[in-house]
């Protein structure tokens, strides 16, 4: 990574996630966590003369996620879920050795999103989220490099009327050169 810009591949395998929802009910708030499918992303990333890492892109794209048909009568899914960085960061590393450093940095992230309502599909817009401590861990040298990536945002990450909320998002990333 220091020899210029390395791109890290985020797969399916070893990747996981959740988010958690609430809708308001006359009763009160319904809340329901959902396991989602990674289907792949990237990060690129390079480290600076100082040690310090510029992390150029982070993106992590969701497989569709299914919403329970009783929530609009009838068939739904959120689809091209996408979490990326708008713009590019450096963030401190700490070297634990030669070729291992971890890293946690505040990102702000961007959710672009679809919904599709029996069969038709309307984009949402882009949401910004409000900043998210990402944990990062990478090992490696040479040819190959291993990264895991931890996401963990709560709170009142999205609203919408007061009905509808997203609040959390988390994820655990594998992520490696491709060899």
């Amino acid at each position: 990574m220091s020899d210029g810009p390395t791109k890290l591949f985020v797969g399916a395998a070893g990747s996981t996630g959740t988010i958690t929802a609430r809708r308001w009910t006359h009763d009160g708030w319904i809340e329901g966590q959902t396991q989602v499918s990674i289907a792949n992303g990237e990060v690129l990333g390079a480290v600076n003369a100082l040690g310090n890492l510029d992390l150029r892109t982070f993106e992590v794209n969701i497989a569709p996620v299914d919403i329970p048909q009783e929530v609009f009568g009838k068939p739904a899914q959120l689809t091209d879920v996408r979490v990326k960085l708008p713009q590019p960061l450096t963030g401190e590393l700490a070297w634990t050795s030669e070729d291992d450093a971890t890293a946690r940095l505040t990102l702000v992230l961007d959710l672009d999103w679809a919904i599709a309502i029996n069969g038709s599909q309307t984009p949402l817009g882009t949401q910004r989220l409000p900043p998210v401590p990402v944990d990062f861990a990478i090992t490696g040298g040479g040819d190959h490099i291993d990264a895991s990536i931890d996401l963990h945002a709560a709170g009142e990450l999205w609203s919408w009327a007061g009905l509808l909320e997203v609040t959390a998002i988390e994820l655990d990333l594998a992520a490696s050169t491709v060899d």
